[in-house]
């Protein structure tokens, strides 16, 4: 890449093609430990929808996310907890089949981003890995107390009101959420740890 860039700057115009130079197509974003996330990484994640879009910069926030995965995922291999059966690889495969009209159109959208099948798999096998993982690390999230459940409740009254759900009703949904939320910033705090532990580097997007 280095060489392309270079015969680049050298061309008269570089916009225009140099005989025989190949066609400078990806470059790096980030990187993480070392570890390198590409332009063509974040493009062919958000294609295949395997990260969510940002409402501002897609490249930008998609970047931000594979960043916090490259994170989470070093701190998983270390561990190496047990891989996922291969029924749930297969099952959450389907589940990123079923966004494209035909298996031609993924295969499309996967050779457009020099995607393989196998690197595919991988993606999912390491995502499954890390979802277990996190819920293995974090599963003992503190318990919300009475007080802040009913403190919550009163925060969501109208909401309750709406679907004619009583306090007793609602206690476990918001119990759920308080834990759920307390997950999320236990997590967040973690990473943000990480980040600190780990070189990581914004190269200009």
């Amino acid at each position: 890449m280095i060489v392309i860039l270079i015969l680049a700057l050298a061309a008269p115009d570089s916009r225009l093609p140099v005989p025989g130079m190949q066609e400078l197509l990806d470059r790096t974003l980030a990187l993480v430990g070392g570890q390198p996330i590409t332009l063509s990484d974040t493009r062919a994640a958000l294609a295949l929808g395997l990260i969510a879009p940002g409402a501002a910069a897609p490249d930008g926030d998609a970047t931000a996310q594979l960043i916090r995965r490259e994170l989470i995922l070093r701190e998983v291999q270390r561990y190496a907890p047990a891989a996922p059966s291969e029924s749930a690889v297969e099952a959450r495969l389907a589940e990123i089949r079923k966004r494209f009209p035909a298996a031609a159109t993924l295969a499309r959208v996967l050779e457009a981003h020099a995607f393989s099948e196998t690197r595919l798999r991988t993606w999912v096998r390491d995502d499954l890995r890390t979802e277990a993982y996190l819920a293995q690390r974090f599963a003992s999230a503190s318990t919300p107390t009475d007080a802040e459940i009913s403190t919550a409740y009163a925060r969501s009254k109208a909401e309750f009101d709406r679907s004619n759900t009583s306090f007793e009703q609602a206690a476990p949904i918001i119990r759920d959420r308080l834990i759920a939320a307390r997950r999320v910033e236990l997590i967040s705090d973690w990473v943000s740890d990480l980040r600190r532990r780990t070189e990581v580097v914004i190269l200009q997007q």
